[in-house]
């Protein structure tokens, strides 16, 4: 895991030193292992190494091919390695100490701008290209690697944190108020390349991203998607018990692959459990112990309804049936003071963000102190490979079972029926016209917009992101498109990124075996009636990994628990903090200050985040 950065200037005006170690400076404020910088005429790369990989001990950032001339810096761990020595025709005596970055390097030599789709795993990286002077970035099929760019005026800058960005001069920061606003109705539901600043943008997950140097010219294109038409055709069912569990083994086991230790996140669900249970094999295959990390209750606690949310019972289940024996249980919060915590997030998040993991902060802080370097997670299993066939009866749809279809029973609620029927067209502009009257269900919402003055045009298109998105627009087409809508919708990359954002801070990457491209396809490919067969959900998957599950996991249809059950609910900021707080962030016309000191009102998390931005970066934006 690394922090990349560089820059671009156009028609040819040289970058110094000094414009590379601005952004630098900026980043540095984690322990790096490693840094480098390399500069030519008008375009300069940077690096700060966190060795993780076995390769990346040696691994020397940017790295410049005098042959080629071609240059790089890399966020990366490549997980088909093997796949590319065959095909780059990589000699044996170079394939074990080979960085993940050269494999990447020959396949540009190779393949060009289409080298990315030969690529599995998890990265974000830049090439400059002396010969075509253009430079070719690219982001991993998943977004778990964050990649952040700006272009406009005379220069490109690219980092894998905003602050890098907003730390040069003359970098235009005017506020994208839909994003702002978005933040404070429905957090998650952003676009995927949008940030809190209009010229700060994302590299869409699955894109590449092409500038010629010469013009500043650029564009960006995507390079891979999820295929929804795909059946997969097996003699027997066996075959797709037998192929899932060669997907998900192989997902897990290629991120292992580190110097140090490697911990997992038991939660105690399906999920992680399994991951823990491969993971655990493998590594005592490979002389190596695994450490699991599991967010529980003291066990002076005793108060019922924090213990009915305790998952430490389905946890100790896992450890026992698979002889671990290092297991980390966290029972408190990183931060005893609210405003400190939000005060944490906004400098990781530079500003507001759409997804804060502060649950796992605890969790990541521990693995720092235990210099384990890789945490394997559970998520974004739910969404796909361990979904709970919610909403199975679409399939009846594909095959114009339409009595089926309604008749079939729903085993959870919130879903209309018609829906799928109704063109996508016709569906957005009912919300329009009721966004446009102010008809908004949920009551949050509802208390959301009294509250706050949010001017009518960005309360018209505040679901416009969701609305518009293709993946989103093709949900109903089939019941596949409906679960590739699940796994590629923004929330799930959001995630994704923002836990690897927190990783740099801790020193800890995160990985997502469920994540993996080749599972994902191949889940997505198996007949829909697997996914939602037997009583109990998540049938198939469980029957797969059933050598690896106890038999209370095995027998646990759904969860309950609390991913944190000692977070302090009660724990708020003073009215005392938050008044002072109200006194030094400068006037914003959608916050009546007046109010909340009248009403002595207490404060939403959305609210303080705001007023932390705006105060710590009162000098440097507009007014709102």
């Amino acid at each position: 895991m690394s922090v990349i950065f560089g820059r671009c200037n156009f028609h040819f005006q040289p970058v110094t030193g000094n414009d590379l170690s601005i952004i630098e400076k900026t980043l540095s404020h984690w322990k790096s292992d490693d840094k480098g910088a390399w500069l030519h005429n008008a375009t300069g790369l940077g690096h700060l190494m966190l060795y993780n990989t076995p390769e990346s001990l040696t691994e020397k950032l940017p790295y410049h091919h005098a042959g080629s001339k071609l240059t790089i810096t890399a966020d990366a761990r490549i997980d088909n390695r093997d796949e590319l020595f065959s095909k780059l025709g990589v000699p044996a005596a170079e394939q074990l100490t080979i960085p993940d970055s050269l494999l990447i390097l020959k396949a540009y030599e190779k393949y060009g701008t289409h080298a990315p789709a030969h690529l599995t795993g998890d990265f974000a990286f830049a090439i400059w290209d002396e010969n075509e002077q253009k430079l070719f970035c690219a982001r991993d099929q998943m977004g778990a690697k964050p990649f952040f760019y700006y272009c406009a005026g005379s220069f490109f800058a690219f980092a894998s944190e905003k602050k890098g960005i907003i730390a040069i001069p003359g970098t235009d920061l005017t506020v994208n108020k839909q994003f702002l606003f978005n933040q404070l109705l429905r957090p998650p539901e952003q676009e995927t390349d949008t940030t809190l600043y209009i010229n700060i943008k994302r590299l869409k997950p699955a894109h590449t991203l092409l500038l010629d140097a010469r013009t500043g010219g650029m564009h960006t294109q995507q390079y891979w998607d999820l295929d929804p038409y795909t059946e997969l055709k097996f003699a027997r069912k066996a075959d797709y018990h037998d192929g899932l569990l060669h997907h998900f083994e192989q997902a897990v086991q290629c991120r292992t692959r580190s110097h140090y230790s490697v911990g997992t996140e038991l939660s105690g669900g399906m999920d992680s459990s399994s991951i823990t249970a491969v993971a655990n094999i493998y590594l005592n295959q490979h002389q190596k112990e695994l450490i699991t990390f599991s967010n529980t209750l003291a066990d002076e606690v005793t108060d019922p309804q924090l213990t009915d949310l305790d998952e430490r019972r389905y946890i100790n289940a896992v450890l026992e049936f698979n002889k671990i024996k290092n297991a980390v249980y966290i029972t408190r919060e990183a931060f005893d003071d609210q405003l400190e915590e939000l005060r944490f997030a906004v400098e990781v998040n530079d500003g507001l963000e759409r997804w804060n993991p502060l649950w796992q902060i605890p969790l990541k802080k521990k693995a720092m102190q235990m210099n384990v370097r890789t945490l394997l997670s559970g998520f974004p299993g739910d969404e796909l490979v361990t979904y709970r066939g919610k909403y199975y009866f679409l399939d009846y749809l594909d095959k114009k079972q339409y009595l089926r279809y309604f008749l079939a029973k729903k085993k959870y609620p919130g879903f209309n029926k018609l829906e799928p029927l109704l063109s996508h067209h016709f569906k957005y502009q009912i919300s329009q016209v009721k966004r446009a009257f102010n008809i908004w269900h949920r009551p949050r919402e509802k208390e959301i917009l009294e509250e706050f003055r949010i001017p009518d045009f960005y309360k018209r298109h505040m679901r416009d992101c969701i609305w518009l998105n293709p993946v989103y627009q093709e949900q109903f087409k089939s019941y596949r498109h409906f679960q590739r809508c699940r796994l590629l919708k923004p929330q799930v990359h959001h995630r994704m990124e923002s836990e690897s954002r927190y990783g740099i801070h801790f020193r800890t990457e995160p990985r997502f075996p469920m994540a993996d491209i080749r599972l994902t396809q191949f889940y997505l490919s198996m007949p829909n009636e697997f996914k939602y067969e037997g009583e109990l959900s998540r049938t198939f998957f469980r029957n797969t990994l059933s050598k690896y599950l106890p038999p209370m996991l095995m027998q646990r249809n759904d969860k309950y628990g609390s991913v944190a059950p000692f977070i302090n609910r009660n724990r708020k900021t003073s009215n005392e903090q938050f008044h002072q707080l109200l006194d030094t962030a400068p006037e914003i016309s959608f916050i009546n200050k007046a109010r909340y000191r009248q009403q002595g009102t207490e404060p939403r998390q959305s609210l303080l985040e705001i007023l932390l931005w705006i105060t710590k970066n009162k000098n440097r934006i507009e007014k709102l």
